[in-house]
């Protein structure tokens, strides 16, 4: 749902900027400057003394596309978020589909005709309770066959 999420705002933001270029208004070509204060020294002569005084000032750095300050991020964010939910749904996958595959295996051991086997899983693992009702079933059977 995130990935889809992550998605349909890419999209979205994409087409809000098509739409605007297409009405004329080319956010594209317009240019963003910035301008910061800066800490600049000058000596002066004072007293016949030189001194070294601090000033403020506002310096302009050369102008960005507005593209260029909001693709990167946009880009940046999406991967990060793609890149983390991977890695979690990576690890939550394991923890669903080993107990899966475990029970299975179990079960077609019982189909066999074996009849000690006990569905045991890790601690962490999900679907505990149903292992845990497999193996009373399991038991039940093993009762209603020594009857």
């Amino acid at each position: 749902m995130v990935i889809i999420a992550l998605v349909v705002f890419t999209a979205v933001s994409a087409a809000f900027y098509w739409a605007k270029s297409m009405a004329g208004d080319n956010v594209f070509k317009e240019y963003i400057t910035i301008h910061k204060q800066v800490t600049e020294t000058r000596q002066i002569e004072k007293d016949g003394e030189t001194v070294i005084e601090e000033f403020m000032v506002s310096r302009e750095f050369p102008g960005l596309k507005r593209w260029e300050l909001i693709v990167p991020p946009l880009l940046i964010n999406n991967l990060i978020i793609i890149v983390i939910i991977a890695v979690i749904g990576l690890f939550y996958s394991h923890r669903i589909a080993g107990p899966i595959y475990r029970i299975r295996m179990d079960i077609e051991k019982v189909l066999a005709g074996e009849k000690d086997i006990r569905i045991v899983l890790r601690k962490k693992d999900s679907l505990k309770e149903i292992a845990d009702s497999i193996n009373q079933l399991i038991e039940r059977l093993r009762e209603s066959e020594q009857e």
